[in-house]
Formats: structure tokens, sequence, C-alpha cells
């Protein structure tokens, strides 16, 4: 049974996996960040040719994503349970109404949300383009991790709000929402929600022990030591602020106001509007920060 660790990209799922790590395998030292649970085998268009037999490359879009719910089923079929996988791709379903995500083998779905202001801002610094760029990818209905990449399957985002509502809105699967703001303001306890969702016992010791080794200052030391093979590139920071409200002195006011025109609703739903909207009343059209 698969527990899906869904999100958009940059909103905290490796952060989690780092902490069901270290809770699921507990150490008296924090456990690598190379060998987390829940990694990115769903991407890997290897994984998906050798468990189906087939040539991905040989496939159109249509035909690799008509696949995919057997995919999902035999990846899950060799996990132990819980099974966590990382996925950002964003909740579908077939033309017979399919879901990509069969609930047969779905134990659960911890969604992590994270304001979009400072998604777009980590974002940008780990694909390295320009906040504008980011803007309009969070905006952009067709946008896709990964299209393009040879040996790795796109995975469809569609915008920041349809990423968050395709997941949220279905009814197939059970879904804990957990916010990054949540996660980042009292860890215990939020980790400790997760873990009750997925049908883990929740011991206090070890909770606390594994927000203790996940924390972005170990994170960031062992990344800084040894790298990161799941970096964007090498050199270039994974773990890098992980902080709350890094958006204040990075986006300029146009920035702020495209993205809320475009997601003002489910920022809304998660507490997100409230301070965009203050920060914004201080400043006039044409100012930057």
């Amino acid at each position: 049974m698969a527990v899906w660790l869904a999100s958009y990209p940059r909103s905290g799922s490796t952060w989690l996996r780092a902490l069901l790590t270290n809770y699921l395998r507990p150490t008296a030292m924090p456990a690598s960040i190379d060998d987390l649970v829940g990694g990115p085998s769903l991407a890997r268009a290897a994984l998906f040719d050798e468990l189906l037999g087939v040539d991905s490359e040989r496939l159109t879009p249509a035909e690799t994503r008509a696949q995919l719910p057997r995919f999902h089923s035999l990846l899950a079929e060799r996990l132990p349970a819980p099974g966590f996988l990382k996925v950002h791709r964003r909740f579908d379903v077939l033309d017979d109404g399919t879901p990509i995500f069969p609930p047969a083998i779905t134990a659960g779905v911890v969604y992590i949300i994270r304001n979009p202001l400072d998604v777009a801002v980590s974002y940008a610094h780990h694909a390295a383009v320009t906040l504008d760029r980011m803007v309009a990818w969070m905006n952009d209905g067709a946008a896709a991790v990964a299209h393009g990449s040879p040996g790795v399957l796109p995975q469809p985002l569609g915008t920041w709000s349809e990423h968050a509502s395709g997941w949220l809105e279905q009814r197939q699967l059970p879904v804990h929402v957990l916010r990054y703001e949540d996660l980042l303001a009292a860890p215990e306890t939020a980790f400790s929600a997760v873990l009750r969702h997925v049908g883990l016992e929740v011991h206090r010791e070890r909770v606390r022990q594994a927000v203790f080794h996940s924390s972005f200052k170990l994170l960031r030391r062992q990344e800084a030591a040894n790298g990161f093979r799941e970096a964007a590139r090498p050199g270039k920071r994974f773990f890098r602020v992980g902080e709350v409200g890094g958006w204040r002195s990075s986006l300029c006011v146009g920035q702020v106001r495209a993205l809320l025109a475009a997601h003002g609703a489910t920022m809304e739903r998660f507490g997100y509007v409230e301070g965009a909207s203050a920060w914004l009343a201080e400043r006039s059209p044409g100012d930057a920060v």
C-alpha cells in the first residue's frame, strides 16, 4: 500500500521525507539525506520500463498516461508498509474515470501546501530562472516538470491552484493537508498529525528526535559536507533557506499581484491572502523590493 507525499515543487516534501526517515529509523545520528524514504522513483523512465516491460521512449504521452495506474500499482507492491512515495504530478483520471493513483493500493495522501509567494522565490532559485518567469510558470496550466528531459517521465503540474485543487477536491483518496508554515511553527504537533493519518503510532520522544535530526541546520550541514544527489545541479544548494515570508524581500508588487490574481481563492482558503494584501497596501504599484 502506498502513501503519496504529494506537493507542488519546493513546498517541503523532502523535509517531510527526512522527518519520516528519522522517525522510522531512529538512530543516534541523523539519517543520510541520500537515503530518504519516498524517493523520486515515479519520475524514472527506467523504472517505468522495467515494471511494465515497455520502452517509454516509443510511447506517446497518451499511451504513457494510460499505463500510469498499473505502474503505480506495481510500484506500490514493491514497498514495505507503509510505502511512502513522493509525487509532484497533479492528481488526474483517465478518460474512463480511472484515477492514475489507484485507491485500491492507496493507504492515504499527505498533501503539503506552501504559500505560493514563497514557493515562487524558492523554485526560481532551484530552477535558476527569473522570478518573472517563475510567476508565469506557476500561472501556466500546461506547466510540467521534466517535460522533454531524457530518462524522466514528464510530471504535469497545471497551475499552482489547479495542482492543489486536483488533489484536495478529489474524493477517491483520503487526504491530510499539511501546511508548510504549520510544520515550521509547530513541527512536533504537525508531524504527529501526519503519523496518525498514515496509521503509525505516535511516540513522543521519537517525534522529538526526528524533528531535531531533520532541522534545516542539520540538513544544510549534510548537503554542504557531502552534496545531495537530488539537487538540481552540482554546486547548487537544495536546502536553501526554509523560511516563511522570505518573498517579502524578493518579490515586487507586480509579481505579488499576478500570483494573487491567479490563485487568490486557494490562497484565501489556506490563510495566505491577508499577509499579501497588507504588504501590498503599504506599497504603490510601482514599488519594488
